[in-house]
């Protein structure tokens, strides 16, 4: 059903002089394309930071940032991968992961806990969201900084590692010691709704997730009907592209997907879906917010394009452009945009967004404002099906 993306990528070599024996060079000089004045100009910089500047500075660091800012002039999506950016990257894609099963967020000079991962040694410690981590193996947030402490949370599986935890409404820290296991990280939850409707809520686009979507709703499917479903892409930030194709998949018979085009011959392609629709025509509802991107709009946009459900919420982000991994030597590669997609009517949502069909606010408290959202999923769907089944509470 979908094809993949073959990068090939020319790493290109230079030495980098310094600024005496730069000078010796032709200000005409140019090999293969290659902008020699501009280049000389970034070697005199080198030189300059690495003799004059304030502090040492390691080449490392430098050179990073002279590729990540390279990239970083392109667009906001594209950048530099470092060894722990791709371990993340890879985390996000195919949901496995070492750790301790808790996400936290550095904020106001702590770290505070925003969530925790169902059977993991975070949840069996007993702690909660909205904790407080004041201290990772003596490592002290107000001393060494959140970002440092949390670093030190990093670690393989089978290695134990010592958190001191302040609890809400607590007045003394509690330490914890947790050891750090292979977890996954669930793309999706389904949960069952009043009239046979069901609530499907997408994380985050990971390699399988059609897949572990197809799986759920069949085993659904084999216990009671599904008259209706509720699919929840609020706040799914997007992820891979083949999965969102294969979500959309499984619920279109026909059809193209989604097409991406862009300056390669590599980057033009069409997705198409295959024949069958595992939930069988039943009624769909979209939800989507500000927040909702990338893969997310593009499983929206190819359901609203073939009116195969009604998109429900506030306007989504506007991603509508593709990165390719392209590995470079050491452990690193760059993130490139390299595609544009359009939607099946070849609708451009890069910086636009999917529109609602039916639009509801969400300017009350965030909570209040989800429910809400999903009581006007659920009467709309109800609304849809046959009056046999309708029972509009």
């Amino acid at each position: 059903m979908s094809k993949m993306l073959r990068v090939v990528s020319l790493v290109l070599a230079f030495g980098v002089l310094p600024p005496t024996m730069a000078q010796k060079k032709s200000s005409d000089a140019s090999v293969s394309g290659i902008p020699m004045e501009q280049l000389k100009a970034f070697a005199e910089t080198y030189w300059q930071i690495k003799r004059n500047y304030v502090d040492q500075v390691d080449d490392k660091q430098l050179l990073e940032g002279a590729i990540n800012g390279m990239l970083k002039s392109l667009d906001s999506y594209s950048g530099y991968l470092n060894e722990e950016d791709l371990q993340d990257l890879q985390v996000s894609s195919e949901g496995f992961y070492d750790g301790l099963g808790v996400e936290v967020v550095a904020e106001n000079k702590s770290i505070r806990v925003v969530s925790i991962i169902s059977n993991s040694p975070a949840e069996r410690a007993g702690i909660q969201k909205d904790d407080i981590i004041v201290a990772v193996d003596h490592k002290r947030v107000d001393e060494e900084g959140p970002e440092l402490v949390i670093d030190s949370m990093r670690g393989v599986a089978g290695e134990s590692v010592e958190l001191e935890i302040l609890a809400q409404g607590k007045g003394e820290p509690v330490i914890h010691r947790l050891t750090r296991e292979t977890l996954e990280l669930k793309s999706i939850a389904v949960e069952e709704m009043a009239e046979g409707v069901w609530h499907v809520s997408i994380k985050m686009f990971q390699r399988d997730t059609g897949y572990e979507l197809e799986k759920e709703l069949l085993a659904a499917a084999r216990d009671k009907p599904i008259n209706g479903m509720i699919l929840d892409l609020r706040n799914n930030p997007g992820g891979v592209l083949k999965a969102a194709v294969d979500v959309v998949d499984l619920m279109l018979d026909s059809g193209i997907i989604v097409s991406t085009e862009g300056r390669t011959r590599e980057s033009f392609q069409k997705y198409f879906a295959n024949p069958g629709d595992v939930l069988e025509q039943v009624p769909l509802v979209v939800l989507i917010n500000e927040n909702s991107a990338s893969a997310s709009e593009i499983v929206a946009g190819a359901l609203q394009d073939h009116k195969r459900g009604v998109i429900l919420g506030s306007p989504s982000y506007g991603k509508g452009v593709v990165q390719s991994i392209m590995p470079l030597q050491q452990n690193a590669a760059i993130k490139l945009t390299t595609s544009r997609y359009l939607t099946p009517t070849g609708r451009s949502i890069h910086g636009k967004g999917i529109q609602p069909d039916i639009a509801v606010s969400a300017e009350d408290a965030e909570k209040e404002a989800e429910d809400r959202v999903l009581t006007t999923a659920h009467r709309t769907l109800v609304k849809k099906l046959p009056q046999s089944l309708a029972k509009l509470p």
